[in-house]
């Protein structure tokens, strides 16, 4: 099912949908010439309006609307917090480490929660599973990387998690059971809306106290100013096909989890 869902939001999102919107006007061309010259001149206006910085802080501001974490939480040996990292994606049998390891996104997420961890002295709680069947969880490969990479051990893992929502059911009750009750929740800047209103939805987060910690907030470069805003770049058409993914995430869970 995890496998259809993406294979269909492929072709839906950039790339793929501007891809099918110049085959459709190669098919209406012999009897429509100038409707599929109208459709290629609006799939290539879309894909570089996408490519474009201006699009990507556009799209930005309206998804990362949460602030980022500044207060550390008060705990004592009744109250207890831990920081809570969400799985993002994995690098798939990685020719240079021989195995899979963690992706970009989910690397990112890893050193901040790491961050958060030394300075707050808090426990950390990694998430996520094997969406498509994969041998390892992710949450495994979260753990191995704060212990290579950041010196972290002792690492909590929730292993059967796919998605936000399931995340939001799955972690809950083990971190109850280690008498946490404060989360700090690291996600990147864009997800934060859509995990915290999961979060807050789930019955299983009744007794916890939720605090938001977002990460890899979409900020401006030198050459992101004046006509710079308006220059075709792979990491901005890379950057908005993410946000769209996140406003159909939305979308879905709005649809598939209504309350």
């Amino acid at each position: 099912m995890v496998e259809i869902i993406r294979l269909i939001e492929s072709w839906l999102m950039p790339p793929g949908g501007t891809l099918l919107l110049i085959l459709l006007a190669l098919l209406l061309a012999p009897l429509l010439r100038r409707f599929s010259l109208f459709l290629v001149g609006v799939a290539g206006l879309v894909l570089y309006l996408l490519s474009t910085p201006w699009v990507m802080f556009q799209l930005a501001s309206m998804l990362e609307v949460v602030a980022p974490f500044q207060q550390i939480p008060e705990v004592n040996e009744e109250r207890l917090a831990a920081i809570v990292i969400l799985g993002g994606e994995r690098y798939t049998a990685a020719p240079e480490f021989g195995e899979d390891v963690v992706g970009k996104s989910t690397l990112e997420r890893l050193r901040y929660g790491a961050w958060l961890h030394k300075r707050t002295g808090f426990p950390i709680l990694v998430t996520g599973g094997t969406p498509l069947g994969e041998g390892v969880p992710e949450s495994r490969l979260m753990a191995d990387s704060l212990w290579r990479d950041f010196g972290i051990s002792a690492v909590w893992q929730e292993n059967q998690s796919i998605n936000t929502w399931e995340h939001a059911h799955f972690v809950p009750p083990i971190l109850k059971s280690k008498g946490v009750s404060t989360i700090l929740l690291v996600t990147h800047a864009s997800h934060m809306s859509r995990s915290l209103r999961v979060f807050q939805q789930s019955p299983e987060m009744e007794g916890l106290t939720l605090v938001a910690a977002p990460t890899g907030f979409t900020t401006a470069g030198k050459m992101d100013y004046g006509i710079g805003l308006w220059r075709p770049s792979a990491g901005a058409l890379s950057k908005n096909v993410t946000f769209l993914h996140e406003w159909g995430g939305m979308l879905w869970y709005q649809l598939r989890y209504p309350n």
